[in-house]
């Protein structure tokens, strides 16, 4: 099982959840790990094969004089792993602490001189990285039946009990090459240290109750989407959450406006022209797991909960406290007026600013506080695309299902076959569609099986044979005439939906493709590859690119204020994803989360720190006193 808090750590670290939620495994700087909970037990596992005998002895004596000051419970180690386990209180149930704990072992492997880049059973370098008897590590293929040599074999072990995870099967997963993690843990580096983050908010220390009763106002009003209503197109919660916040920032002084109840806005400042930053007040449905109502805001220390303090009332929340510290300024006097739009349908579609952007006035730059930090300079173009093919009565396949949502990785598929109604089942890895290549599709690897059983049985599938050679293992579009590099990035596909039935085989496409990608060849290349096996692509939506470039004035002054705020020297992003920037023109995404924290959005028990808000708050008053001068 998994801690909320070791499943809030595991999510800012862009961890695996695997085993139906069994376990948690990624890289942590160049370590693999493996974490998950016991009881009340949370452990972490880490290879540590090739270590010296002399290295072994100093780290089992480090081990047991930081035992107690880092609250472990024990540890152990065999089969050259160490695990090492504390008391899921021992982290205070905070993500930032599970962090700390692991910079210090990590800090002294490499003091150690132990290289994460060993394979696990022979103690030699390997490229491969796979789950092995559950564990995250570094293994060459060719030794899993090997008996190898044990590293660890020297050591007397703290705990006599049977290691539960010799109990395991000997299973194999390749994940990736050794290319695709040399990057993990870099975004931690990027983390503004806890003394910049305290003082940017204490620049708001006098304001701060006040916000929080701001906060605990709007985050009460339950806004998901609801049914029509007159003077609500998007349901009474959501003009109710509207008609709040512009109540707070009218009691403030501004100028507010209600945009035809779909939307409104906050204005200061004069001028022909119009910066804005964009955010929105709906929320997606609490769901269940809560530890306290989703709807009240409850504070601990420095954290905040409630549905929408992060996604997005609390970011907009901050954002039109930077322009009250604005307006109170007297020494500013902008050349441009300053605009917080706030829309109301953005979980169901961006209707909301569609709708504004038809009626009211576009900004000439601006951010929304609904993405990441730092500035977001290029977001991928998104394509949904259903490859279809009639099927045939020789086909093998009866039916078949796999694949939830278009943007995961499947990780379950499941199929029939005509010959003797024989039913299978298969297993993936999900991973979000973005970054396919850290998953396992499990419809490919039923369609890879497939090939060579129906082969050796004398059967076939049209769509099976069609399958691998235009998908395959690939996650590149490369058979599909869809692959294509730039600064922003390299085309990725994932086959996240397949339905097979008696009339139709229908596979569900999601593809992220760089800005500089020719759409109309890639659709002449799709058409040729594909019409070769008798199937139609449907292209169902495109989202085009954004993209404002590097050394734009927006990115260029976002990316200034970020860096002179936070100490660092953070670059502009290019990210595969789609964010509230698209909905309106000269808009990028601008925080509120800073590199490293966990992605809690839409997740029970929704979180923010209070001082990450009023930091937020302190970085968007000044990015827009630069962009309205």
């Amino acid at each position: 099982m998994i801690s909320n808090s070791l499943l809030k750590f595991a999510a800012g670290q862009e961890w695996h959840v695997a085993n139906e939620d069994e376990y948690v495994f990624g890289h942590f700087g160049d370590y693999c790990f493996t974490a998950k909970t016991d009881d009340v037990l949370t452990s972490f596992f880490t290879p540590i094969a090739g270590i010296a005998p002399e290295d072994l002895i100093e780290l089992t004596s480090w081990l047991e004089r930081t035992r107690f000051p880092l609250k472990l419970a024990d540890y152990e180690m065999t089969d050259n792993f160490i695990a090492i386990r504390a008391k899921d209180t021992a982290f205070s149930g905070t993500a930032r602490q599970m962090k700390e704990f692991l910079e210090i072992l990590t800090d002294k492997l490499k003091d150690l001189e132990v290289d994460p880049g060993l394979c696990v059973i022979c103690g030699l370098p390997a490229d491969e990285l796979a789950l092995y008897v559950g564990l995250y590590c570094r293994i060459h293929p060719d030794c899993i039946d090997k008996e190898g040599y044990d590293f660890t074999s020297a050591v007397k072990l703290t705990d006599d009990s049977e290691n539960d995870e010799d109990e395991e099967d000997d299973e194999l997963i390749i994940l990736s090459g050794a290319e695709n993690a040399d990057d993990e843990g870099d975004e931690e580096d990027d983390h503004p240290d806890d003394e910049r983050i305290s003082a940017l908010a204490e620049e708001f220390a006098g304001v701060r109750e006040q916000f929080l009763e701001d906060l605990k106002r709007i985050c009460a009003v339950p806004s998901v989407d609801g049914p029509p209503e007159e003077n609500a197109p998007f349901g009474c919660e959501t003009r109710r959450a509207l008609d709040v916040f512009l109540d707070i920032a009218s009691g403030m002084g501004f100028k507010t406006v209600n945009v035809d109840n779909v939307a409104g806005y906050v204005e200061m400042g004069e001028g022909e022209e119009m910066v804005a930053a964009v955010g929105h007040l709906d929320v997606v449905p609490a769901g269940t797991g809560w530890d306290s109502d989703p709807f009240t805001l409850t504070i601990d220390g420095d954290k905040a909960t409630a549905r929408g303090v992060n996604d997005n009332k609390g970011p907009c929340l901050a954002t039109l406290y930077a322009m009250k510290a604005l307006k109170e300024d007297g020494e500013f006097s902008p050349k441009r007026r300053i605009r917080l739009i706030v829309g109301l349908n953005e979980e169901k579609g961006m209707e909301c600013m569609k709708h504004y952007g038809a009626v009211e006035e576009i900004p000439v730059a601006g951010f929304t506080p609904d993405a990441m930090f730092p500035a977001i300079y290029a977001e991928k173009g998104i394509a949904n695309i259903a490859l279809v093919q009639k099927r045939h009565e020789t086909d093998a396949i009866a039916s078949a299902q796999g694949g939830a949502a278009v943007n995961m990785v499947p990780s379950d598929f499941e199929l029939t076959l005509k010959e003797n109604g024989e039913s299978r089942s298969y297993k993936g890895l999900s991973a979000h569609a973005s970054m396919p290549e850290l998953g396992v599709n499990a419809i490919s690897l039923a369609m890879e099986e497939l090939e060579l059983e129906l082969s050796e049985r004398d059967l076939s599938d049209r769509f099976v044979a069609a399958y691998r050679a235009l998908i395959g293992r690939e996650t590149d579009g490369k058979s599909l005439g869809l692959s294509h590099s730039d600064e922003t990035g390299d085309t990725t596909v994932n086959a996240g939906i397949l339905r097979i039935d008696d009339y139709e085989a229908r596979l569900i496409l999601d593809i992220r493709f760089p800005v500089t990608l020719d759409l109309e060849e890639a659709k002449a290349n799709l058409s040729e590859k594909a019409g070769a096996y008798d199937i139609k692509p449907e292209w169902l939506s495109v989202k085009e690119p954004l993209y404002l470039g590097k050394d734009s004035h927006l990115i260029g002054t976002l990316m200034d204020v970020y860096n002179e705020a936070t100490g660092l020297s953070g670059e502009a992003l290019a990210i595969g994803g789609g964010t509230y920037a698209r909905s309106l023109p000269n808009i990028c995404g601008f925080g509120p989360s800073f590199p490293g924290d966990p992605d809690i959005a839409h997740q029970a028990n929704e979180w923010m720190s209070i001082d990450n808000l009023l930091a937020g708050a302190a970085i968007y008053r000044e990015a827009l006193r630069r962009l309205a001068d």
